[in-house]
């Protein structure tokens, strides 16, 4: 039998299974290079549960689940002895939000939790009512013992009705009443022992926002609570206030109160009937090795722009873009932040107004002056763009995140990665003369608003796409090549998330799926679907953004692998080849696909254009194309509708020109969701079949001339 990512399990015999095995959430070791040692090595374990890997997983009839993002019925305990870890919920009379095994919440290792779609603020939102409980658990003063937990908290509590800055439970006795560990809630102390009692002890005083740490915690009748925290000892022979025998139940992650959960991940427990010697202390602090433990990053963006941006918003694009690259970086949480105008007066405070362009210098609606309200305030002086104001729409902006009136709080600001802009409309209705005037304020614009979190170029990128189709074609070319342009200068700090962005309908269109034909619609704006697939695909150029200022998390950027994900965001054109005075042989570099698709309306052509001489500036005329197949792997044959009257040094070959549409579904593309993904590396199986994309043709910013020679 062989198996393969995308294919069916098949025996010699003709039977298969009836779907295929994903890459990264099948139980396969994942490529963690830890070897060792286990709890299991320290004699007298008598209760160990892992949510790191599959194995100890259960699912609700008891057997191992098959895969993450699978619905849990239990934690096995790995010894044997039965004691399994359960989900606890508060309200029994409601069906309870299921518990998950959900991967690489630190690093490549899982965890189990109950995360809720509905994101309240930070991804990922946990139900503030989920816990796991254990039936019996001896943590009485005058039992010797000693329990091991590693957890994650992603954030602190969020989208409780009451409860969302107090302190979180880690571990209670149900018996006692007592929360034996609490973590601290956004104004509370770190770590505390005993929490609420006389006998309360500061573990830590400081504990970050969001956070991986192991506890190890060994009571010696007589002598008292011992404590290490990430291998550190930090409390010693603290007063146990339990009774001398207190083996009822016990919660981890939740205080048995409405909404008491500390919403959290779990990933690892083990406990021992005896306290262990320093001898089993060290070799448990090395079981620790297998964890990162430390602060943890969140993956927070801010959108900027008009009403492409905040359609972006709506369709669910930059979360999907920023949990994207919290699964490249191992980051434990993401966000986006945004405001569209209109909500908030006196002052103004938002980062997306519809209709407004980076500056006033796009007349008749927005001519240049003092007058005019855009972002930036194109004085009509003939000055540089780096000399140039905040505009009205700045100033909203800067009062969104900064003063006395903001509405990101600090702590929030101090996550926002990188500045995301779904922004071209207004900009590419101005002349191709404005190029340079328009890559200057793109410029300035991005520094100004750097400069609100007191970051460089170097250390906060800006995301841009490559222009959506917009009214004027010589408007778009310019805006397309001017992102093209600031991109390829290392000191910008400028990606292009997107570089394909006309194989989208128009917003609300009626569109065939079997013919990718669509009809209709709002042609100024981008159909939701697609702003939503553009953060999916934004998220790989976003993360290696990221991960080139050195921003990851629990993965670190030796493990990436050296091939097999998107670094380009996509396959291009790099060489057009006029075969015959009417097919253009085109050769394709691929990104991380290693095969063409040309489907749908490309068949016909779509997208497909040649500029008979001339320049954008000045330009001849648009020849569209009729006909496209796949010669091989990196090769494509396009048809001209008439072969150009100029010689084919001054012809110019376009996907697409201007503001031409190329349709849902109807752009060539590479055959990405068909490839076996690097093991612990598959998105799709991690993140959700849709995060599965083969990525489009991108788009030609500048014209490739055509060759009289094949390449």
């Amino acid at each position: 039998m062989v198996v393969a990512s995308g294919n069916p399990l098949a025996s010699s015999a003709g039977r298969i299974l009836s779907s295929s095995l994903a890459a990264s959430s099948s139980g396969a070791p994942l490529p963690t290079g830890f070897s060792g040692p286990y709890p299991s090595v320290i004699t007298g374990l008598a209760g160990w549960w892992d949510a790191g890997a599959l194995s100890g997983v259960l699912d609700l009839n008891g057997n191992v689940v098959g895969s993450f993002n699978s619905t849990v019925g239990a934690l096995a305990d790995k010894t044997g002895q039965g004691a399994a870890l359960v989900p606890f919920h508060y309200f029994v009379n409601v069906t309870p939000n299921p518990t998950l095994v959900v991967p690489r919440i630190n690093g490549f290792l899982g965890a189990v939790g109950s995360p809720d779609a509905t994101i309240a603020q930070y991804g990922p939102s946990l139900d503030p009512d989920w816990g796991l409980s254990l039936a019996a658990l001896d943590l009485g003063n005058a039992a010797a013992w000693t329990v091991y937990l590693v957890w994650t908290r992603p954030n602190w509590r969020q989208g409780t009705y009451q409860v969302n800055n107090d302190p979180t439970p880690l571990i209670h006795d149900m018996a006692s009443g007592i929360t034996v560990v609490q973590a601290g809630g956004p104004t509370g102390v770190g770590l505390v022992l005993f929490a609420n009692t006389p006998h309360s002890v500061t573990i830590t005083p400081t504990l970050a926002r969001r956070h991986s740490h192991a506890l190890i915690m060994r009571n010696t009748p007589g002598s008292g609570v011992d404590v290490w925290l990430d291998g550190v000892p930090v409390v010693t022979a603290a007063a146990n206030p339990l009774p001398a025998s207190s083996g009822g139940q016990v919660l981890l992650f939740h205080d048995s109160t409405a909404q008491g959960s500390a919403q959290c991940w779990f990933h690892e427990a083990a406990h021992w009937a005896r306290a262990l010697d320093a001898a089993d202390i060290a070799t448990l602090i090395a079981c620790q090795g297998r964890w990162v433990l430390r602060s943890r990053r969140g993956v927070n963006l801010l959108v900027m722009g008009q009403s492409n941006a905040e359609w972006f918003v709506q369709s669910g694009a930059p979360l999907a873009l920023a949990r994207g690259v919290a699964w490249y970086l191992g980051a434990a949480s993401w966000a986006a932040t945004s405001l569209q105008s209109g909500s908030y007066i006196s002052p103004a405070r938002y980062s997306m107004v519809s209709g407004h362009p980076i500056s006033n210098s796009s007349p008749p609606l927005f001519p240049p002056g003092a007058g005019s309200g855009t972002f930036l305030t194109n004085p009509g002086d003939g000055s540089s763009p780096s000399t140039w104001a905040l505009g009205p729409d700045g100033q909203a902006l800067t009062a969104y995140l900064t003063g006395a009136q903001a509405l990101v709080s600090a702590a929030d600001a101090s996550d926002i990665a990188f500045l995301l802009w779904p922004w071209s409309e207004q900009d590419s209705t101005t002349p191709y003369s404005n190029k340079a005037l328009y890559k200057g304020s793109v410029v300035q614009l991005a520094a100004a608003t750097r400069g609100l979190f007191g970051r460089s170029a170097a250390q906060m990128p800006l995301l841009m796409w490559s222009a959506i189709p917009y009214e004027t074609d010589a408007g778009v070319q310019m805006v397309r090549e001017s992102v093209f342009d600031l991109a390829q200068d290392p000191t910008q700090g400028i990606r292009m998330f997107v570089s394909q962005t006309a194989d989208s309908n128009p917003l609300n269109a009626t569109w065939n799926p079997v013919t990718g034909i669509f009809a209709g619609g709002d042609p100024e704006h981008r159909d939701q679907p697609d702003l939503l697939r553009y953060g999916q695909i934004g998220s790989h150029v976003a993360a290696r953004a990221m991960i080139a200022l050195g921003l990851s998390d629990t993965i670190s950027p030796a493990a990436f692998p050296v091939s097999g994900l998107p670094i380009a965001g996509g396959p291009s054109i790099v060489h057009a080849y006029q075969a015959t005075p009417t097919e253009v042989v085109l050769t394709i570099k691929h990104d991380a696909g290693n095969d063409l698709i040309v489907p749908l309306q490309a068949t016909n052509g779509a997208g497909f254009a040649v500029m008979d001489g001339g320049t954008v500036a000045n330009p001849g005329p648009i020849i569209a194309a009729t006909a496209a197949v796949r010669i091989d792997a990196t090769h494509v044959s396009v048809t001209l509708a008439r072969a150009p009257a100029s010689p084919a040094s001054q012809c110019l070959f376009y996907y697409p020109y201007g503001s031409n549409q190329i349709g849902r579904g109807d752009a060539v593309t590479d055959n990405l969701s068909q490839v076996t993904p690097p093991v612990g590396w598959s998105m799709a199986a991690d993140l959700g079949a849709s995060f599965s994309i083969n990525m489009p043709l991108q788009a030609t910013a500048y014209g490739v001339p055509l060759a009289t020679v094949p390449d």
